[in-house]
């Protein structure tokens, strides 16, 4: 029988390299097969098909496309774990080889059971030999044969961590009910980076957008996969990343985080409360999702980010915007949640239009930015003072620079032209971000219906003040708060910026369409989307309006 000595001395590990690249192979095809079948198969028959004959289809076709995802995370883990547990191997066979080498040069021996013999003719005292030099010699001889049994030892645990490691591995994860084996294919990822004592897959971007850029651009394809794979939330959440690489890693992190809330663990983890608003959240989200799968181009999807904890989060862009044109990011206001993301496509949708309208020839992302936990209105059931301090503005602001530089970072080609919107106190976010930090690196700023941007003059937010326009309805009742807590009143002649025209009504209504097509409100933010300059409209309320009119300001998302 041949020894754990003679075995790791000779191992050939090139069949373990070659299983490792077949696992990764199965995985990486996995996600092919599953984009594919969620855009040709399942977004369509979303588009087009209803009743409960589509819901039983869909049911089952998206049962399929979860073992897609699954399958994909668990071949990766599996890829990883043949390699980490190989790799540990033939560091222990290295050191072996050397000690060998060196317990030769000394004419010491290793027989083929690994034990470690003196040079021969020494294995008794010879004449002339001192106590100290016997000492010596056996000195030597046990370390060596410690070091033999440590190589072993060493190749052998390895060994014992990859098997328990692939046990967790055995695909019964498939088997009986689906509903949660995407959440628990996560945890399979979490406990065999225990059992091999390593974070498997686990990437370390860097911070600064473009740094991750560049990062991203310089690993390895098979590397870029495994990150994809086994921490879709890390790769999902980083910016400076590009679109598409994010949109693959966020669907499949929502998909595992919305299949592991039917764990049982997971009540335990949240309160009631929490765990149904989190899971109403990511539902919502999924919905929305669900509804333009089969959608491409420039209205194709792309999840840029998602957050389901408290009201959720959201960041979506439509159409890629790493390849576009024209980039518009719009931050919504008050009371915006995770259940507004039906409205706030709509609007992105139609700002996307008025921005084609202006610059017909060019390519258009909006990209809808709820990257913040936007306040309630007060009175209202969740309802506080927070949305009259800027203290949500100013905790969102890093967040909007970074996700705006990454823009930067990830774009393709010449530089797109970017614009900043927000409304009502997504303009207070937009002021807080564009005036620290260097800026929002951004072309153009554009505003509707603000209480105020937290500075006092257009300068101040670190861009020509004749590229920050200001919208606003004499209708709109925000302007008995603006210029009380927020900063001035952006609108006024005083604060600068440039005040484009406005002809629809109230808080609202700035995306508003009329029988003849876009709103010249609208079709404005379209042109400042497309580097068009708007038409312009006086800073100063026209004679005889007072240009605060008595009208309470109503939730406004």
């Amino acid at each position: 029988m041949t020894s754990d000595y003679s075995r790791l001395l000779k191992q050939d590990f090139s069949d373990c390299d070659e299983a490792s690249a077949a696992w990764h192979r199965l995985s990486t095809h996995m996600d092919e097969l599953n984009d594919r079948h969620r855009t040709k198969v399942t977004g369509p028959l979303h588009a087009n098909w209803s009743g409960d004959d589509a819901d039983a289809a869909l049911f089952y076709l998206e049962d399929l496309e979860s073992r897609f995802g699954i399958v994909r995370t668990e071949a990766m883990a599996i890829s990883e774990t043949i390699a980490q547990g190989a790799a540990k191997m033939l560091l222990a066979q290295s050191h072996l080889r050397s000690t060998v080498k060196e317990i030769e040069s000394e004419n010491f021996f290793v027989d083929d059971e690994g034990a470690v013999h003196p040079p021969k003719g020494r294995e008794k005292e010879q004449e002339g030999e001192t106590r100290q030099d016997r000492l010596d010699l056996f000195t030597k001889l046990e370390n060596y044969q410690i070091e033999i049994n440590d190589c072993i030892a060493r190749a052998r645990d390895a060994s014992d961590e990859a098997a328990k490691a692939l046990g967790r591995l055995s695909g019964d994860i498939l088997q009986g009910n689906i509903d949660d084996a995407a959440g628990e294919a996560r945890d399979d990822v979490k406990q065999v980076s225990k059992d091999l004592n390593i974070d498997i897959g686990k990437p370390y971007p860097p911070n600064d957008p473009k740094d991750a850029a560049e990062w991203w651009k310089n690993l390895p394809e098979g590397q870029r996969e495994s990150y994809a794979a086994l921490h879709p939330e890390i790769i999902g959440r980083t910016d400076g990343l590009p679109s598409a690489t994010r949109d693959d890693a966020n669907r499949l992190a929502l998909e595992q985080e919305l299949s592991a809330m039917e764990n049982y663990e997971y009540h335990d983890k949240y309160s009631t409360d929490d765990y149904n608003k989190r899971l109403n959240n990511m539902q919502t989200l999924q919905t929305e999702l669900d509804k333009r799968d089969g959608i491409t181009g420039e209205k194709q999807l792309y999840v840029l980010g998602f957050d389901s904890e408290g009201d959720g989060k959201a960041i979506l862009a439509m159409g890629n915007p790493d390849t576009a044109d024209n980039v518009g990011v719009s931050v919504p206001g008050t009371s915006t949640t995770m259940e507004s993301t039906e409205g706030q496509l709509g609007r992105m949708d139609k700002l996307q239009n008025a921005a084609g309208d202006a610059d017909p020839g060019a390519k258009t992302s909006m990209v809808y930015w709820l990257g913040y936990d936007a306040p309630e209105i007060p009175g209202s059931q969740a309802g506080n003072l927070d949305v009259a301090g800027t203290g949500r503005a100013e905790d969102a602001a890093p967040d909007l620079r970074n996700f705006t530089h990454g823009l930067r970072a990830s774009h393709e080609g010449e530089p797109a032209n970017l614009s900043v919107l927000g409304h009502s106190y997504g303009s207070t976010v937009v002021g807080a971000a564009a005036s620290d930090g260097g800026g929002l690196d951004a072309d153009n700023i554009a505003v509707v219906g603000s209480p105020g941007m937290t500075v006092d003059k257009a300068e101040d937010l670190n861009i020509d003040p004749d590229h920050v326009y200001i919208g606003l309805a004499q209708d709109d009742g925000i302007k008995n708060a603006a210029g009380m807590t927020l900063g001035p009143d952006p609108s006024q002649e005083a604060f600068g910026g440039q005040r484009f025209k406005v002809d629809t009504h109230g808080h609202s209504g700035y995306w508003d369409e009329t029988d003849h097509g876009p709103s010249q409100s609208l079709a404005n933010q379209g042109k400042v989307i497309a580097g068009v300059t708007p038409t312009p409209s006086p800073k100063e309320p026209p004679p005889g309006d007072t240009g605060r009119p008595d009208i309470p300001m109503g939730p406004h998302p």
